[in-house]
């Protein structure tokens, strides 16, 4: 994937405050998807549901997203560089490996083994729209938490 979007440089104490909007609420969106902060790992999760997700998104909505009523499907998650102050997006689709191994143990597919796991090492990294769709829901917390 090529990534043309304009890099995020924050302060220690704007990732602190983007963090607490993300514990503070459960819908820190407010655009239907959802946002979680994973304190150990000094992260965000990012989930689309039915009513925010990637365009040309395909899979179900099965994985329960803490604190929240409904599922949604992991798309990725951010995390701030104190060092630089950078923040990096890595996209992981578990809702793409999910759907494959199905197709997969049920032979609707005709894929061996090694390219049935390239396969899914491939669908994992997820599109250029699934990256897009995550930095555009951080842009929206960032919009709705700071005044940057």
């Amino acid at each position: 994937m090529t990534d043309t979007a304009p890099a995020w440089n924050l302060t220690s104490d704007q990732w602190r405050r983007l963090t607490e909007r993300c514990r503070a609420t459960n819908d820190a969106l407010e655009d239907g998807a959802y946002v979680r902060f994973d304190t150990p790992a000094d992260e965000m999760h990012f989930y689309a549901t039915p009513f925010s997700k990637p365009a040309g998104w395909q899979y179900p909505f099965l994985e329960p997203v803490p604190a929240a009523r409904q599922n949604g499907a992991f798309v990725g998650r951010a995390w701030h560089d104190a060092a630089t102050g950078f923040v990096d997006f890595d996209v992981i689709l578990y809702a793409a490996a999910q759907a494959l191994r199905a197709d997969y143990e049920s032979d609707v597919s005709d894929l061996d083994y090694v390219t049935y796991e390239q396969a899914v090492e491939q669908a994992v990294r997820g599109s250029e729209a699934d990256l897009a769709w995550l930095r555009q829901e951080f842009g929206r917390l960032a919009s709705l938490a700071l005044t940057l």
